[in-house]
Protein backbone atom coordinates (compact mmCIF):
# COMPACT_ATOMS: atom_id res chain seq x y z
CA UNK A 1 0.00 0.00 0.00
CA UNK A 2 1.21 3.74 -0.67
CA UNK A 3 1.25 4.92 2.60
CA UNK A 4 2.02 8.67 1.14
CA UNK A 5 -1.02 8.49 -0.88
CA UNK A 6 -3.60 7.03 1.69
CA UNK A 7 -2.37 9.41 4.55
CA UNK A 8 -5.76 11.29 4.40
CA UNK A 9 -7.44 8.12 5.10
CA UNK A 10 -5.14 7.24 7.88
CA UNK A 11 -5.80 10.71 9.54
CA UNK A 12 -9.38 10.73 8.63
CA UNK A 13 -10.16 6.82 10.16
CA UNK A 14 -7.98 7.75 13.51
CA UNK A 15 -9.23 10.95 14.00
CA UNK A 16 -12.48 10.43 14.37
CA UNK A 17 -12.37 7.10 16.14
CA UNK A 18 -10.60 9.63 18.66
CA UNK A 19 -13.33 12.05 19.24
CA UNK A 20 -16.09 9.58 18.50
CA UNK A 21 -15.04 7.37 21.65
CA UNK A 22 -13.58 10.61 23.71
CA UNK A 23 -16.46 12.28 22.83
CA UNK A 24 -19.59 9.88 23.75
CA UNK A 25 -17.35 8.58 27.16
CA UNK A 26 -15.42 11.31 28.97
CA UNK A 27 -18.10 12.58 30.99
CA UNK A 28 -18.82 16.53 32.29
CA UNK A 29 -17.47 18.63 35.00
CA UNK A 30 -20.03 18.64 37.90
CA UNK A 31 -21.81 22.25 37.67
CA UNK A 32 -24.71 24.32 38.23
CA UNK A 33 -27.58 23.77 36.17
CA UNK A 34 -30.49 26.41 38.16
CA UNK A 35 -31.29 27.45 41.52
CA UNK A 36 -34.52 28.82 42.96
CA UNK A 37 -35.97 31.41 43.55
CA UNK A 38 -34.05 33.83 40.86
CA UNK A 39 -34.53 36.92 42.79
CA UNK A 40 -34.10 37.49 46.69
CA UNK A 41 -34.47 40.60 48.54
CA UNK A 42 -31.84 41.90 51.85
CA UNK A 43 -32.87 42.32 54.88
CA UNK A 44 -33.44 38.45 56.26
CA UNK A 45 -32.92 34.96 56.31
CA UNK A 46 -32.80 33.48 52.53
CA UNK A 47 -32.55 29.98 51.55
CA UNK A 48 -31.25 28.77 48.20
CA UNK A 49 -32.50 25.71 45.93
CA UNK A 50 -29.28 25.03 43.32
CA UNK A 51 -29.34 22.14 41.52
CA UNK A 52 -26.00 20.77 39.94
CA UNK A 53 -25.41 17.99 37.39
CA UNK A 54 -23.20 15.15 37.62
CA UNK A 55 -21.77 15.91 41.25
CA UNK A 56 -20.78 12.82 43.12
CA UNK A 57 -19.74 14.49 45.94
CA UNK A 58 -23.24 15.85 46.54
CA UNK A 59 -25.43 13.17 48.49
CA UNK A 60 -26.70 12.50 52.19
CA UNK A 61 -24.99 12.99 55.16
CA UNK A 62 -22.03 13.42 53.02
CA UNK A 63 -20.21 15.42 56.22
CA UNK A 64 -19.67 11.87 57.84
CA UNK A 65 -19.02 10.03 55.26
CA UNK A 66 -15.31 8.64 55.15
CA UNK A 67 -15.13 8.89 51.70
CA UNK A 68 -15.49 12.63 51.24
CA UNK A 69 -12.11 14.51 50.73
CA UNK A 70 -11.10 11.01 48.99
CA UNK A 71 -10.89 10.90 45.08
CA UNK A 72 -13.68 12.81 43.72
CA UNK A 73 -15.60 13.41 46.85
CA UNK A 74 -15.37 17.26 47.95
CA UNK A 75 -17.59 18.77 50.61
CA UNK A 76 -18.99 21.84 49.22
CA UNK A 77 -18.12 24.80 51.74
CA UNK A 78 -19.80 27.96 51.09
CA UNK A 79 -22.09 29.79 48.87
CA UNK A 80 -21.14 32.67 47.15
CA UNK A 81 -23.11 35.65 45.80
CA UNK A 82 -20.20 37.72 42.86
CA UNK A 83 -21.07 41.02 41.34
CA UNK A 84 -20.70 42.10 38.69
CA UNK A 85 -19.47 45.81 39.79
CA UNK A 86 -18.59 45.97 43.72
CA UNK A 87 -17.47 42.53 44.10
CA UNK A 88 -18.50 40.83 47.01
CA UNK A 89 -19.57 37.75 48.78
CA UNK A 90 -20.86 36.13 51.73
CA UNK A 91 -20.46 33.21 53.63
CA UNK A 92 -23.59 31.05 54.34
CA UNK A 93 -24.79 29.88 57.84
CA UNK A 94 -25.49 26.43 56.69
CA UNK A 95 -25.37 24.15 53.92
CA UNK A 96 -28.20 21.11 54.01
CA UNK A 97 -28.25 18.53 51.39
CA UNK A 98 -31.80 17.78 50.00
CA UNK A 99 -33.49 13.75 49.91
CA UNK A 100 -32.63 14.71 46.05
CA UNK A 101 -28.62 14.17 45.10
CA UNK A 102 -28.82 17.03 42.64
CA UNK A 103 -30.17 19.82 44.74
CA UNK A 104 -28.34 21.78 47.80
CA UNK A 105 -30.03 24.22 50.23
CA UNK A 106 -27.93 27.35 50.93
CA UNK A 107 -29.50 28.77 53.83
CA UNK A 108 -28.08 32.73 54.86
CA UNK A 109 -28.62 35.95 56.41
CA UNK A 110 -28.89 38.00 54.14
CA UNK A 111 -28.13 41.79 54.75
CA UNK A 112 -26.64 44.15 52.21
CA UNK A 113 -26.40 46.78 55.16
CA UNK A 114 -23.41 49.45 54.84
CA UNK A 115 -22.10 48.33 51.63
CA UNK A 116 -21.58 50.06 48.82
CA UNK A 117 -23.34 47.13 46.53
CA UNK A 118 -26.93 47.71 44.02
CA UNK A 119 -29.40 46.35 42.99
CA UNK A 120 -27.94 43.92 39.99
CA UNK A 121 -27.54 40.30 38.78
CA UNK A 122 -25.23 38.53 40.28
CA UNK A 123 -23.73 35.38 39.96
CA UNK A 124 -23.61 31.90 42.06
CA UNK A 125 -20.41 29.79 43.19
CA UNK A 126 -20.13 27.08 45.01
CA UNK A 127 -16.87 26.38 46.58
CA UNK A 128 -15.47 22.95 47.06
CA UNK A 129 -13.21 21.98 49.85
CA UNK A 130 -10.39 21.17 47.00
CA UNK A 131 -10.35 24.71 46.18
CA UNK A 132 -12.46 24.64 42.98
CA UNK A 133 -15.60 26.26 42.14
CA UNK A 134 -18.62 25.95 40.50
CA UNK A 135 -20.36 28.80 38.99
CA UNK A 136 -23.74 29.96 37.34
CA UNK A 137 -22.89 33.56 36.08
CA UNK A 138 -25.56 35.92 36.67
CA UNK A 139 -27.90 33.58 37.52
CA UNK A 140 -29.72 35.69 40.87
CA UNK A 141 -31.10 39.03 41.13
CA UNK A 142 -30.51 40.91 44.65
CA UNK A 143 -32.24 43.87 45.36
CA UNK A 144 -32.20 45.77 48.88
CA UNK A 145 -35.03 45.16 51.05
CA UNK A 146 -36.52 47.90 53.54
CA UNK A 147 -35.74 46.27 56.29
CA UNK A 148 -32.30 45.72 55.27
CA UNK A 149 -29.95 46.95 57.98
CA UNK A 150 -27.99 49.46 57.88
CA UNK A 151 -24.94 47.95 60.48
CA UNK A 152 -22.65 45.25 59.50
CA UNK A 153 -23.12 43.30 56.23
CA UNK A 154 -23.04 39.80 55.23
CA UNK A 155 -21.04 40.93 52.22
CA UNK A 156 -17.03 41.36 52.04
CA UNK A 157 -15.34 43.29 49.89
CA UNK A 158 -13.19 41.45 47.89
CA UNK A 159 -11.19 42.75 44.49
CA UNK A 160 -11.07 39.99 41.61
CA UNK A 161 -13.46 37.86 43.61
CA UNK A 162 -15.01 36.86 39.55
CA UNK A 163 -12.00 36.34 38.39
CA UNK A 164 -10.94 33.75 41.23
CA UNK A 165 -14.31 32.35 40.85
CA UNK A 166 -14.25 31.46 37.01
CA UNK A 167 -10.98 29.89 37.39
CA UNK A 168 -10.70 26.04 35.99
CA UNK A 169 -8.34 23.84 37.00
CA UNK A 170 -7.56 21.75 33.64
CA UNK A 171 -9.13 17.89 33.86
CA UNK A 172 -10.29 15.44 31.58
CA UNK A 173 -13.91 16.18 31.62
CA UNK A 174 -15.99 18.70 29.43
CA UNK A 175 -16.97 21.46 30.84
CA UNK A 176 -20.59 22.37 32.19
CA UNK A 177 -22.06 24.86 30.72
CA UNK A 178 -25.44 26.37 31.60
CA UNK A 179 -28.11 25.54 29.00
CA UNK A 180 -26.03 23.36 26.78
CA UNK A 181 -25.15 20.78 29.27
CA UNK A 182 -24.66 17.22 27.93
CA UNK A 183 -25.74 18.87 24.12
CA UNK A 184 -21.79 20.29 24.42
CA UNK A 185 -20.75 17.51 22.53
CA UNK A 186 -22.60 18.66 19.43
CA UNK A 187 -19.69 20.97 18.88
CA UNK A 188 -17.65 17.53 17.54
CA UNK A 189 -20.33 16.98 14.95
CA UNK A 190 -22.40 19.84 14.05
CA UNK A 191 -19.49 22.72 13.45
CA UNK A 192 -17.13 20.26 11.88
CA UNK A 193 -19.54 19.58 9.38
CA UNK A 194 -20.04 23.10 8.13
CA UNK A 195 -15.81 23.66 7.97
CA UNK A 196 -16.15 20.28 5.96
CA UNK A 197 -18.57 21.51 4.04
CA UNK A 198 -16.76 25.26 3.11
CA UNK A 199 -13.61 23.31 2.55
CA UNK A 200 -15.22 21.17 -0.36
CA UNK A 201 -17.11 23.98 -1.75
CA UNK A 202 -14.15 26.05 -1.69
CA UNK A 203 -12.01 23.13 -3.38
CA UNK A 204 -15.05 22.83 -5.82
CA UNK A 205 -14.44 26.36 -6.65
CA UNK A 206 -10.97 25.85 -7.24
CA UNK A 207 -11.10 22.80 -9.51
CA UNK A 208 -14.19 24.76 -11.43
CA UNK A 209 -11.41 28.15 -12.29
CA UNK A 210 -8.76 25.29 -13.32
CA UNK A 211 -11.33 23.63 -15.59
CA UNK A 212 -12.09 27.05 -17.42
CA UNK A 213 -8.57 27.75 -17.72
CA UNK A 214 -7.23 24.32 -19.09
CA UNK A 215 -10.50 23.08 -20.39
CA UNK A 216 -9.74 19.77 -18.58
CA UNK A 217 -13.09 17.61 -17.85
CA UNK A 218 -11.27 15.87 -15.11
CA UNK A 219 -10.82 18.64 -12.82
CA UNK A 220 -14.85 19.71 -13.90
CA UNK A 221 -15.72 15.76 -12.89
CA UNK A 222 -13.63 16.18 -9.33
CA UNK A 223 -15.35 19.49 -8.43
CA UNK A 224 -19.07 17.80 -9.21
CA UNK A 225 -18.38 15.24 -6.86
CA UNK A 226 -16.79 17.71 -4.39
CA UNK A 227 -20.03 19.59 -4.43
CA UNK A 228 -22.27 16.67 -3.81
CA UNK A 229 -20.36 15.99 -1.04
CA UNK A 230 -19.89 19.52 0.65
CA UNK A 231 -23.76 19.32 0.01
CA UNK A 232 -23.94 16.09 1.88
CA UNK A 233 -21.97 17.76 4.73
CA UNK A 234 -24.22 20.49 4.69
CA UNK A 235 -27.40 18.55 5.47
CA UNK A 236 -25.95 16.25 7.74
CA UNK A 237 -24.82 19.55 9.16
CA UNK A 238 -28.12 21.32 9.34
CA UNK A 239 -29.30 17.61 11.00
CA UNK A 240 -27.23 18.02 13.97
CA UNK A 241 -27.85 22.05 14.11
CA UNK A 242 -31.33 21.20 14.53
CA UNK A 243 -31.10 18.72 16.68
CA UNK A 244 -28.87 21.25 19.12
CA UNK A 245 -31.69 24.37 18.24
CA UNK A 246 -34.17 21.97 19.29
CA UNK A 247 -32.63 21.38 22.85
CA UNK A 248 -30.93 24.90 23.51
CA UNK A 249 -33.32 26.99 21.62
CA UNK A 250 -36.36 25.45 22.06
CA UNK A 251 -37.40 25.21 18.26
CA UNK A 252 -36.21 22.89 15.07
CA UNK A 253 -35.48 25.95 13.15
CA UNK A 254 -35.77 29.71 14.61
CA UNK A 255 -37.05 31.46 11.58
CA UNK A 256 -35.63 34.45 12.72
CA UNK A 257 -32.05 33.39 12.59
CA UNK A 258 -29.64 35.32 10.33
CA UNK A 259 -27.81 32.65 9.80
CA UNK A 260 -30.10 29.68 9.19
CA UNK A 261 -31.73 31.77 6.85
CA UNK A 262 -28.58 32.82 4.79
CA UNK A 263 -28.18 28.97 4.82
CA UNK A 264 -31.12 27.75 3.88
CA UNK A 265 -30.63 30.44 0.89
CA UNK A 266 -26.94 29.13 0.03
CA UNK A 267 -27.90 25.37 -0.13
CA UNK A 268 -30.78 25.92 -2.63
CA UNK A 269 -28.30 28.05 -4.49
CA UNK A 270 -26.74 24.46 -4.47
CA UNK A 271 -29.37 22.22 -5.20
CA UNK A 272 -30.31 24.63 -8.12
CA UNK A 273 -26.79 23.53 -9.25
CA UNK A 274 -27.55 20.04 -8.94
CA UNK A 275 -30.80 20.90 -11.26
CA UNK A 276 -28.68 22.92 -14.03
CA UNK A 277 -26.28 20.01 -14.27
CA UNK A 278 -28.97 17.51 -14.37
CA UNK A 279 -30.37 19.42 -17.71
CA UNK A 280 -27.17 19.80 -19.51
CA UNK A 281 -26.13 16.74 -21.80
CA UNK A 282 -23.26 17.71 -23.64
CA UNK A 283 -19.92 17.34 -20.99
CA UNK A 284 -17.90 20.23 -22.49
CA UNK A 285 -21.18 22.75 -22.16
CA UNK A 286 -22.35 21.03 -18.94
CA UNK A 287 -18.98 21.48 -17.14
CA UNK A 288 -17.96 24.95 -18.83
CA UNK A 289 -21.74 26.59 -17.87
CA UNK A 290 -21.77 24.71 -13.86
CA UNK A 291 -18.06 25.78 -13.80
CA UNK A 292 -18.97 29.74 -13.78
CA UNK A 293 -22.40 28.95 -11.81
CA UNK A 294 -19.96 27.08 -9.13
CA UNK A 295 -17.58 30.39 -9.21
CA UNK A 296 -20.21 32.66 -8.99
CA UNK A 297 -22.48 31.40 -6.00
CA UNK A 298 -19.25 30.05 -3.42
CA UNK A 299 -18.19 33.83 -2.90
CA UNK A 300 -22.13 34.43 -2.36
CA UNK A 301 -22.82 31.86 0.03
CA UNK A 302 -20.08 32.43 2.20
CA UNK A 303 -21.50 36.06 2.32
CA UNK A 304 -24.64 34.60 3.37
CA UNK A 305 -23.40 32.38 6.36
CA UNK A 306 -20.38 34.38 7.65
CA UNK A 307 -20.51 37.63 6.97
CA UNK A 308 -24.37 38.81 6.86
CA UNK A 309 -24.82 36.76 10.28
CA UNK A 310 -21.82 39.21 11.43
CA UNK A 311 -23.62 42.21 10.54
CA UNK A 312 -26.66 41.12 11.54
CA UNK A 313 -28.16 43.25 14.72
CA UNK A 314 -29.30 40.04 16.13
CA UNK A 315 -28.59 36.32 15.73
CA UNK A 316 -28.90 33.51 18.34
CA UNK A 317 -24.88 31.88 16.58
CA UNK A 318 -22.60 32.59 19.01
CA UNK A 319 -19.98 35.06 17.22
CA UNK A 320 -22.99 36.61 15.26
CA UNK A 321 -25.42 40.07 15.58
CA UNK A 322 -23.77 40.73 19.01
CA UNK A 323 -23.37 37.47 20.68
CA UNK A 324 -20.39 36.38 22.73
CA UNK A 325 -18.38 33.84 20.39
CA UNK A 326 -18.67 29.83 21.16
CA UNK A 327 -14.77 30.39 22.06
CA UNK A 328 -15.30 32.22 24.64
CA UNK A 329 -16.71 30.66 27.24
CA UNK A 330 -17.42 27.38 26.01
CA UNK A 331 -14.22 26.05 24.07
CA UNK A 332 -11.88 25.07 26.88
CA UNK A 333 -8.59 23.37 26.98
CA UNK A 334 -10.65 19.52 27.10
CA UNK A 335 -12.70 20.47 24.34
CA UNK A 336 -9.71 21.67 22.62
CA UNK A 337 -8.12 18.65 22.19
CA UNK A 338 -11.53 16.78 20.68
CA UNK A 339 -12.92 20.02 18.61
CA UNK A 340 -9.29 20.73 16.32
CA UNK A 341 -8.67 17.01 15.39
CA UNK A 342 -12.44 16.26 14.98
CA UNK A 343 -12.36 19.32 12.54
CA UNK A 344 -9.78 17.47 10.63
CA UNK A 345 -11.40 14.49 10.87
CA UNK A 346 -14.43 15.02 8.96
CA UNK A 347 -12.60 17.53 6.41
CA UNK A 348 -10.63 14.17 5.64
CA UNK A 349 -13.37 11.99 5.57
CA UNK A 350 -15.03 13.95 3.12
CA UNK A 351 -12.94 14.13 0.76
CA UNK A 352 -12.64 11.00 1.15
CA UNK A 353 -15.90 10.23 -0.01
CA UNK A 354 -15.24 12.75 -2.91
CA UNK A 355 -12.36 11.05 -4.17
CA UNK A 356 -14.40 8.04 -4.05
CA UNK A 357 -17.20 9.39 -5.90
CA UNK A 358 -14.78 10.72 -8.70
CA UNK A 359 -13.07 7.21 -8.85
CA UNK A 360 -16.59 5.83 -9.19
CA UNK A 361 -17.78 8.46 -12.03
CA UNK A 362 -14.13 8.61 -13.90
CA UNK A 363 -15.24 4.81 -14.51
CA UNK A 364 -18.37 5.66 -15.58
CA UNK A 365 -17.25 7.90 -17.67
CA UNK A 366 -14.77 5.48 -19.65
CA UNK A 367 -17.41 2.68 -19.80
CA UNK A 368 -19.84 4.83 -21.92
CA UNK A 369 -16.87 5.77 -24.40
CA UNK A 370 -15.72 2.39 -24.67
Amino acid sequence: MNWKKHWYKWIAALFLLYVVLGGLFLPLKSGITGLSPVKITSGGSQTLKINVYNAPWLKENAFNDKEIGQGNYQIPTKVMLVSKGTMGKFQTTAIKFSGDHGQLLASMNLNMGSSKLSNEYYSVFIELSNGKYLGLPEAIYLERGANDTAGKSDFIAEENTQARGDREIFEMSFPNRMVLNESVRNLFYHVPMWFAMLALLGMACWYAIKYLRFGHLEDDMFADSLVRVGILAGILGCITGATWARVTWQSWWPAADPKLNGVAIGMTMYFAYLLLRSTLTDPYQRARITAVYSVFIFPIFIALIVIMPKLSPNSLHPGSGGTVGFNKYDLDSTMRLFFYPAVIGWIALYYWIANLRYRIATLKEKELNA
